[in-house]
């Protein structure tokens, strides 16, 4: 079964910031710079801590993984759109799920 993450970090170095977003968009699609929707098996949500956790220094940076409940579940349409809108053709849909 996979579950919904949003994935967030700030990291202090270009070059680990450049590695983050490559992990990250290995794993989900971009909703803003520093922000990702994954959809993720346990094993796969693993292998993703396993990886930033390599690439990142716990001291200077943060990562933030929050889980939104299963993918597939209509109880997980619950991110909207406040201001503008997703990327791509269906921008002027309101929700992103």
């Amino acid at each position: 079964m996979r579950n919904r993450y949003l994935l967030c970090y700030d990291v202090c170095d270009d070059a680990r910031l450049r590695r983050a977003a490559r992990i990250a968009e290995a794993y989900g699609d971009r909703v803003q710079y520093s922000v990702f929707l994954c959809d993720l098996t346990r094993m796969e949500r693993v292998a993703l801590e396993a990886e930033l956790r390599r690439a990142l220094h716990a001291h200077e940076d943060r990562v933030f993984l929050v889980n939104l409940g299963p993918a597939r579940d209509s109880s997980a349409r619950r991110i909207r759109w406040i201001v503008g809108g997703p990327p791509g053709p269906d921008s002027k849909e309101p929700l992103i799920f």
